[in-house]
């Protein structure tokens, strides 16, 4: 089985201090990803071994976007990431994790009640079924696929005047007019973008918000 150890150096250097509380809940979720990985697949195969890049990662929006705000939403939370180690990270905040994946909302569900997560909730259902039902001040997008695709469900599951935080790769810039258009017509635009070398890791993460108008 691989082992699992928290880049906890590099979690703090993106998103501040990391308690000992945190450390170990932290923990607790790498290890309950792999475990869960013996029957199912929360994450793929070629990642086990590379884990702690998904923590770095997700703790990366923290030096973005302020969660504490308002409700934040996970969607195609999948593993839980960002949505969980965010929960950790920003207990004072309130996470809901959204995944189609009947599998997923599974282990989502045991991570919460494991881990004592109070600020999490998790729901099962697709974005476009979600509309009407649930708003959130922040929204997270990390593994959705083709942002002209899911950029206009995405952006209908945000509050007015709040954000829509999508994580990009280096091939952001093919897309961006494209997810301008989209934003536009949804009544968002593009506020900010940064990209964040992830330390300790070969490579970055470009976060593009989105501002739902008032």
């Amino acid at each position: 089985m691989v082992d699992f150890s928290l880049p906890r150096e590099s979690i703090e250097t993106v998103a501040g201090p990391v308690s000992e509380e945190q450390a170990v809940l932290l923990t607790a979720y790498g290890q309950a990803i792999l475990r869960a990985s013996r029957e199912i697949n929360v994450v793929s195969r070629r990642s086990l071994g590379s884990l702690g890049e998904h923590f770095v990662d997700s703790a990366a929006l923290l030096s973005f976007a302020d969660p504490c705000q308002g409700n934040v939403g996970d969607l195609g939370s999948g593993a839980g990431f960002p949505g969980v180690v965010v929960a950790i990270m920003r207990p004072e905040a309130s996470v809901t994790l959204v995944d189609s994946r009947r599998s997923k909302i599974v282990f989502l569900k045991d991570v919460k009640r494991r881990l004592g997560l109070e600020n999490v909730t998790v729901v099962h259902g697709r974005l476009e079924e979600l509309r009407g039902h649930m708003q959130f001040g922040l929204v997270a997008a990390r593994a959705l696929g083709s942002t002209k695709v899911v950029l206009a469900s995405c952006l209908r599951l945000v509050a007015p005047g709040g954000e829509l935080v999508l994580f990009k790769g280096p091939l952001w810039r093919d897309e961006m007019e494209g997810a301008r258009a989209v934003a536009a017509q949804e009544g968002a635009e593009i506020v900010r973008t940064r990209t964040i070398a992830l330390p300790g890791l070969s490579r970055a993460t470009t976060f593009v918000a989105f501002h739902v108008k008032q």
